[in-house]
């Protein structure tokens, strides 16, 4: 009884302190992402595809994405008016073996884990917790994101100043389950974001700094700071031509924000897209993929470029893309890489279209005075049914068939000719 009668003096004080809240309008949003599907190479009798043979997305992911992946947001919104509102996220997604076919449950975790809060600035609104950050800057042909400084911070987004549009971040990533950093909770990256929208003109720079940044068995002096920027240029039309859209973007950093780095902060983002050759060799050495993105020195230097966009005529689709990166390294070196894809949509009906893609990457590597680049290409055709919902998620159930071809120079990577058969359904909301 007494708990009882204390709880209510709380609650009865509680709501004195704090105004009350009327005319409050509730929303409920639920939105996601599922990529489900299988391929088989003929190389090996069409068994399973796995990731050893997986072709570089920078030629294109149309035909080329073996592994499986969901994720599922939820948001509960109260507009209060007068500026002020409260939205508050929560996300899980896929974890663990993303080659598994059979209908059996998988690993998942929790992704994000944050809240918008709308009146405390005079514009735009202030968030805090887990999220991924700044990753509308994406490639979707390619899988890319050129920008990603997901983790866990605070910020203000799209705040109006000097006439533009503002975003001011601080988050906080860190890399705790390396095998190779000598304690996990020191591996820590604290970056300082912000960003200015001007119409068709984007401009980001970024800060990093890490307490250390060690491997055991490294004696290496690796950098613990860095600096990077972005310019986005978007234009509504195709390049200068009329319809579809068209983007121009153009990265350069220094330190932590050079090599896998250049635009990312500890992500998994960094470590699994296409960024430094140098860091991704050390990874493949390592016997496969370890998060080696902060092997960089303060004096190691990236530069970035993207072209692409999209065309939409009523018998064809077209929409192209073109990236290059350049590293140069302070112990000696440099590394660069370029690519192209082109990825042509025949629509036949309202429910039914032929989708093709061609692409082709070249690599240019030399460790220890030997050649480790290499080339690659690929060509895909993908008949689609899909219905559209009019309201812009288009579900699409794909039937894959892709030819790909690499050339390495890397001895623990074999010159590989194959076909590729599969079916996928893909589909966000």
């Amino acid at each position: 009884m007494k708990l009882k009668s204390l709880a209510l003096f709380v609650g009865a004080c509680c709501g004195l302190a704090m105004p009350a809240v009327s005319n409050a309008a509730e929303s409920f949003g639920f939105h996601g992402y599922i990529r489900a599907g299988s391929m088989f190479d003929a190389k090996d009798n069409f068994a399973k595809a796995g990731y050893e043979y997986e072709m570089d997305k920078t030629m294109g992911r149309l035909g080329s994405e073996l592994d499986n992946s969901w994720e599922a947001g939820l948001n509960k919104l109260w507009d209060l008016g007068s500026n002020k509102s409260v939205n508050i996220h929560f996300k899980v997604e896929s974890d663990a073996d993303g080659l598994q076919t059979r209908a059996a449950p998988r690993e998942s975790g929790v992704s994000e884990t944050y809240v918008e809060l709308g009146g405390i600035t005079p514009t735009g609104t202030m968030w805090g917790g887990l999220r991924y950050y700044d990753r509308e800057n994406y490639i979707w042909t390619t899988d890319y994101f050129y920008t990603d400084y997901s983790g866990t911070g605070v910020g203000i987004k799209a705040m109006e100043m000097a006439g533009g549009k503002w975003d001011f971040a601080y988050i906080n990533s860190n890399d705790t389950s390396h095998s190779d950093r000598a304690n996990g909770t020191e591996a820590t990256m604290h970056t300082l974001h912000t960003s200015a929208l001007y119409g068709a003109w984007d401009m980001e720079i970024a800060l990093k700094q890490m307490p250390s940044n060690e491997f055991t068995g490294d004696n290496k002096q690796y950098a613990t700071k860095g600096a990077e920027g972005t310019v986005i240029y978007s234009r509504d039309d195709f390049f200068f031509m009329p319809g579809g859209f068209s983007k121009f973007i153009a990265q350069a950093g220094r330190g932590l924000g050079s090599g896998d780095l250049l635009g990312a902060n500890l992500t998994n983002t960094a470590m699994y897209r296409k960024g430094s050759l140098y860091q991704k060799t050390l990874q493949d050495k390592a016997d496969g993929y370890k998060p080696y993105q902060s092997k960089v020195m303060e004096g190691d230097q990236s530069y970035r470029l993207f072209l692409w966009g999209g065309w939409y005529g009523a018998n064809i689709h077209l929409l192209p893309t073109l990236s290059y990166q350049y590293n140069d390294y302070e112990l000696g070196g440099h590394d660069s890489w370029y690519a192209a894809s082109l990825r042509p949509v025949f629509p036949i009906n309202e429910f039914f279209s032929i989708q093709t893609e061609v692409g082709y990457v070249k690599n240019n590597l030399i460790i220890d005075n030997v050649e480790r680049g290499g080339t690659s290409h690929k060509v895909s055709i993908v008949p689609t049914f899909t219905v559209n919902t009019g309201m812009g998620p288009s579900p699409e159930i794909r039937i894959l068939t892709t030819y790909v071809d690499h050339n390495n120079e890397t001895p623990w990577q074999e010159d590989r000719e194959d076909f590729l058969v599969g079916v996928q359904a893909d589909m966000w909301w």
